[in-house]
Formats: C-alpha cells, structure tokens, sequence
C-alpha cells in the first residue's frame, strides 16, 4: 500500500484572528505616536519639519508614516482632529463634574490647543480643508458638549444670560485669530492672556 504524503495540520482560526488583533493593535499605537510626534514637532518646529523626520523622532520607519498619512496635509489634518478629540473627551469629563465653572475650564482648553496648532489649522484654511466638513462627527460632538456647559453655567448664573453657543465657538475661533495676530503663538503665557481677556467678556457684567 502506497503511503499518503503528510497532510498540512488545519490553521487555528483563534490564532490567526488573535495575530490580526495585534496587527492592528501595534498599527494603532504606532499612528498614535507619530500624531503625538508631529504634533509636538509642529507646535515647535514650525511646519517645515519633513515626515521622514517624524517617523525618526516617533521612532517608526518612514513607511509607516507614508502609509497612515501619504500627503502633509494628512497629517495635518489627522492632528487637528485628534485635537478634537482630545477636547470632546475632556469635555465628556468635564460634564462629569457637574462643576458650573466647567464652560470656562474648557474653553481654555479649545483655546489653549488652538494656539498651539494655529500653524495646523492655518494650513488647512490654505488647503481649503475645513474641519467641520472634514470631521463633522467630531466638531458636531464638540459643539455639543460645549452647548450642555453653557446652560449648566447660565442655569448657575455663571456667564452672561444672553450668550449664545454660536457666539461662543465664534470667539474661540476668533480667539486664535487674536493669538496669531498678535504673534503669540510661540507663547503659553501671552496666549493664555489673551484668551483670559476673551473669557473675562462672557462673564456676567456687573449692574
């Protein structure tokens, strides 16, 4: 009787969805630190900072970062949002509190990221990207929670009664229009003044 020739041992379903798992788990941290990277690069270095240079600074090959992020301009966008997520999730712990002051803690925050992406968000208005229309979810999710503080800080009588919450996302961008206007971008604490002046005005107003 002729022998059989071996047959392949039957793939294990498990560990290859578990080896996937981790493919995509490692490809996540490594996008979340070249963001964290460019971010910081960008906020410092200026916008000239090249991806190559990213990757090194991320510790990751070039081919990651050419992979999630092809054009500069991706990668621009990608930190802008990740920006507003950052904040989304700040406010979602805000919220938490059920502190009144919370609308001026987060606005300082969208100020205070603002300021430090300015050369970002400048980028991306010479794009003609616009991050309502790139990330709507997101910016939508923002607005929100920033419309859930301003009633909880009216209700409490802690800002201005005829405040609305357009006006306030107006301010805020109009806040890093101030910054960059006045060339503070490079500085935490003239930045923060400005700001600070900004958030003063939508306080109540004394009688």
């Amino acid at each position: 009787m002729s022998s059989q020739p071996p047959q392949p041992a039957p793939a294990n379903p498990a560990a290859a969805h578990g080896s996937d798992r981790e493919l995509r788990a490692d490809a996540r941290r490594n996008r979340e630190r070249v963001l964290r990277t460019a971010q910081q690069l960008f906020a410092t270095e200026g916008l000239g900072v090249s991806l190559d240079e990213i990757a090194r600074r991320a510790g990751v090959g070039p081919g990651t970062v050419h992979r999630h992020f092809p054009t500069k301009e991706a990668l621009y966008l990608a930190v802008a949002t990740d920006q507003l997520r950052q904040l989304v999730a700040e406010a979602q712990a805000l919220a938490a509190t059920g502190d009144p002051s919370a609308l001026f803690t987060l606005l300082s925050a969208m100020m205070a990221s603002g300021a430090e992406n300015v050369a970002v968000k400048s980028a991306l208005v010479a794009a003609e990207f616009d991050l309502r229309t790139a990330a709507p979810d997101v910016a939508a999710d923002l607005t929100r929670h920033v419309a859930d503080l301003l009633d909880r800080a009216h209700a409490a009588g802690a800002v201005r009664p005829d405040l609305t919450v357009d006006e306030v996302m107006a301010l805020v961008a109009g806040a890093f229009a101030a910054i960059r206007h006045a060339g503070a971008e490079t500085s935490r604490e003239r930045s923060a003044h400005i700001a600070q002046l900004i958030l003063d005005g939508l306080r109540p107003q004394p009688r």
